[in-house]
């Protein structure tokens, strides 16, 4: 029920915006054309209807923050509530708290964010939430491995740079080091053959299989991974135009050596997906150790 009535305020607060647009557009149309006088005119207004418009701007952009502002207090109660519907508390100040708990004895960090997308020539700006779960290890680790959907791709958030899945799979063998294996639905790079197939494979692939909208898997020293990718791609494509930004590339794999953590593109907010979604990344994590070589983990 709780579930349901937060969704309905979610709604409430996007339809009140674009509603707010049309109230105070169709009130400046209603103005210009004269049907409020004589009560009400542009007549005593500096600009006339243009000085009009800009009352009527600033009056929708006042009017959005103040939505977006109760909007985002709206997200964070409902953000904390999953959270300690899944046995979650929330970590920090902001408005949407890191929440953190332990599941099967690993600590765990569940985040959610909006992030941009588009703004191009012909791109709408659109924010798409994004929500991630960490879990972690026993300590650092020097192998790692990323893995990614079957014809998905990683974007870069503030600059240039995309991994796409499945050109990895296809350029994994020029790079030195990594290997990378392939099932129906998807792909891993790593730095050995054990890990990367475990991960995608029992428990461990059907949990990563079990999350909607995946966007990425970074297990141990992923952006190593990444970046030794990238370089090799890099020596391919020398002289042309088409390099890949590595340090770009890096910066955008979630985690370190210490965690694994899975991404992905959605808002949740039920305190049971939220959970299972954690004992998803946990058994991740249990596999990924089991599949590295003992001296690969610093206790």
């Amino acid at each position: 029920m709780e579930g349901e009535l937060m969704g309905l305020k979610g709604a409430f607060y996007k339809g009140f915006t674009g509603a707010w647009m049309i109230l105070v557009l169709g009130a400046w149309a209603a103005i210009d054309q004269g049907y409020t006088e004589p009560w009400l005119s542009f007549a005593d207004v500096p600009g006339g209807s243009v000085g009009g418009m800009a009352v009527a701007l600033v009056a929708i952009l006042g009017g959005a923050g103040v939505i977006g502002a109760s909007q985002q207090r709206h997200e964070s109660g409902e953000w904390q509530a999953a959270g300690r519907q899944a046995g979650f508390e929330p970590a920090g100040d902001g408005t949407l708290p890191e929440l953190t708990g332990t599941v099967d004895g690993r600590a765990v960090t569940a985040r959610y964010e909006r992030r941009k997308r588009g703004g191009g020539a012909e791109d709408e700006v659109r924010w798409v939430p994004f929500t991630s779960v960490e879990a972690e290890l026993s300590g650092p680790v020097d192998e790692g491995v990323v893995v990614g959907p079957v014809g998905g791709e990683l974007h870069v958030e503030d600059g240039v740079g995309t991994i796409d899945f499945e050109d990895v799979a296809a350029s994994a063998a020029t790079a030195d080091g990594l290997v990378s294996t392939e099932t129906e639905a998807l792909v891993a790079l790593g730095m050995s053959t054990a890990a990367a197939e475990h991960l995608v494979d029992g428990v461990s692939g059907d949990a990563i299989r079990a999350i909607g909208d995946l966007q990425v898997v970074s297990a141990g020293d992923a952006s190593g991974v990444v970046a030794r990718w990238a370089d090799a791609r890099n020596e391919e494509l020398e002289g042309s135009m088409a390099e890949y930004p590595v340090e770009n590339l890096v910066e955008r794999v979630p985690g370190d050596a210490t965690t694994v953590t899975v991404e992905t593109k959605a808002a949740v907010r039920d305190g049971e997906d939220l959970r299972r979604f954690a004992e998803g990344v946990v058994a991740i994590a249990d596999t990924f150790e089991e599949s590295i070589t003992p001296g690969q983990v610093s206790r």
